[in-house]
């Protein structure tokens, strides 16, 4: 991490009314901030924006954002690709239980980047680049992390013999073999709980395109495969990825800039 934009796991839980269904999972395309949403009242109407809450003066409007992200989510449906998917994910699965060590290895690592985020909050709070609240949020939010992490460390894989993974990618597919449907029907409750597991981490918009991190594994393959994009085995994604009905047909596209 260097210091310059955090990147934050969205706060689902973050009260929202369906104008601004995507308050808590934005942030600033050009200051890394959180975007927040609000309403303007006009003379008969009133207009809901994201914007930035630092000064440097970031909105666009709610109903552009939500609609570009609706109609992105058509990306996701399986189109018949389940049992591409569910290959790929039993040979991601057989190679980490083949090699634990790997896993561990890669499991500390993640653990080592969230107390150097840490640092460089604690480092921001004392330079009173962010305030208290802010400093706060990222500590709970690693914190909580590390500890999930650190958990998964201390287990000896013993048990990985005992699920049946076979059934269970079934009922994970069978679950979200349409969401694109799930999504524009769905609650808002449903709704952004679908965006929290989709995208682990918060997004950028631009006013034209998405922008993230990283994907849910499962994610990551249908829209690789509704793409025609190379397949990354990977079970860590470290590309960035571009969403945007308004961009291509194909709506997401990687890019080179990592984690």
């Amino acid at each position: 991490m260097d210091g310059s934009k955090r990147t934050e796991r969205p706060n689902t839980k973050m009260l929202s009314d369906e104008n601004l269904l995507l308050r808590g999972f934005l942030v600033c395309p050009e200051c890394g901030r959180n975007l927040t949403g609000s309403a303007s009242k006009g003379r008969t109407n009133r207009y809901y924006y994201y914007h930035c809450v630092s000064s440097c003066g970031f909105r666009q409007k709610a109903e552009l954002a939500n609609d570009i992200f609706e109609k992105s989510m058509r990306q996701f449906a399986l189109n018949g690709s389940a049992q591409i998917v569910k290959r790929l994910l039993l040979d991601n699965y057989k190679k980490f239980v083949k090699n634990p060590f790997g896993e561990k290895k890669q499991i500390a690592q993640e653990i080592d980047k969230l107390n150097a985020r840490l640092s460089v909050a604690c480092n921001k709070l004392l330079s009173e680049i962010i305030d208290d609240e802010e400093y706060l949020e990222i500590k709970d939010e690693c914190k909580t992390r590390i500890e999930s992490l650190e958990e998964q460390l201390s287990k000896d894989g013993s048990d990985t013999d005992k699920i049946n993974i076979d059934k269970s990618l079934d009922r994970a597919l069978k679950y979200i073999e349409n969401i694109p449907k799930m999504y524009s029907e769905g609650e808002i409750n449903t709704r952004r709980s679908i965006i929290g597991s989709i995208f682990p981490e918060k997004l950028e918009f631009d006013g034209k395109t998405y922008r993230t991190a990283r994907m849910n594994v499962i994610a990551n393959y249908i829209f690789q495969i509704n793409n025609g994009l190379p397949q990354n085995k990977n079970r860590t994604n470290e590309n960035q990825f571009h969403l945007s009905c308004l961009v291509a047909e194909t709506g997401i596209e990687p890019v080179t800039s990592g984690l």
